[in-house]
């Protein structure tokens, strides 16, 4: 399991999250969202699409993807969570292989 107790807690208190996309050309592309909007088994974030055209045209290129999830409650606390992401219907599933400590 990549999204532990920790990572769903961050899920809930991020105040925003940046997520990171890479183009067919290799050029990365990060943007800005508000919040996670589920949770699903399988370590599977769900992403409410507004906008975002550059990042779902990347997602249909190559589906790479990578989620920063940091809060500063109680104590400073993030990860990195890097894997695959598809595009169904007006949402973004994102399925985490990876979740790196960032402090």
């Amino acid at each position: 399991m990549v999204i532990t107790e920790k990572i769903k807690q961050l899920v809930e208190e991020a105040p925003f999250v940046p997520i990171a996309t890479v183009s067919a050309e290799g050029n990365p592309h990060l943007i800005v969202v508000g919040k996670v909007k589920e949770v699903r088994k399988e370590d599977i974030l769900v992403f409410g699409i507004y906008k975002m055209e550059e990042t779902q045209q990347n997602i249909k290129d190559n589906g790479k993807m990578q989620v920063i999830l940091a809060s500063t409650v109680d104590d400073p606390k993030g990860y990195r969570l890097t894997g695959e992401a598809c595009v169904e219907g007006d949402e973004v599933l994102f399925k985490a292989e990876k979740a790196e400590s960032l402090l």
